[in-house]
């Protein structure tokens, strides 16, 4: 997806997979810099790769499953996006908040799924009240703030994308980062 290749890219922009297949790159490349931390206009989290991640051909069959473990950190995994695969679906753990400085941690893990922007799997951070409606009330509140860490996060990587000079630099570092130098 990151090299030029002779397919059918005027179908793929209309499509807005062609994104998020390059933003799961991008967030996976991100999370590998600085221990996964990423500073973000209104906060500061940490981002995994967690235990699934699925690599495709972009136009064949041949699909990689890697499970268990840290599959983002395993040579293969690498191999595969050298060779020219894209992720078709991922987990992914957002964490807030930093044990090491006493600070409370919360945690988001979830599937992302690059065909149709699609989230499932969604664990939220334990909720420690007896009153269901309260209960209820912070669910919700950890819903809504995934929600805005995506958009957030998104929004970086749209930035970053969407300015020519500015991706291609990127580019570079991501293409380094693969091992196509």
């Amino acid at each position: 997806m990151l090299e030029n290749r002779s397919i059918d890219i005027k179908n793929m922009i209309g499509n807005k997979d062609f994104f998020a297949r390059e933003f799961l790159i991008w967030l996976w490349y991100s999370s590998e810099l600085d221990q996964g931390h990423i500073k973000l206009k209104d906060d500061d989290i940490t981002v995994f790769i967690e235990d699934k991640l699925v690599l495709e051909e972009l136009l064949g069959d041949q699909e990689d499953l890697f499970k268990g473990g840290v599959p983002s950190e395993s040579p293969e995994a690498k191999y595969a996006l050298r060779s020219g695969k894209i992720i078709k679906e991922c987990k992914i753990k957002i964490i807030k908040g930093n044990a090491s400085l006493s600070e409370q941690q919360f945690e988001w893990i979830f599937n992302f799924k690059a065909n149709g922007f699609n989230i499932s799997g969604i664990k939220l951070p334990s909720v420690d009240v007896k009153d269901y409606k309260e209960k209820l009330r912070q669910r919700m509140m950890f819903l809504e703030e995934l929600y805005d860490y995506l958009g957030a996060l998104y929004k970086k990587f749209l930035e970053t994308r969407l300015v020519k000079s500015t991706w291609d630099e990127e580019l570079l570092k991501i293409k380094e980062w693969i091992g196509n130098d």
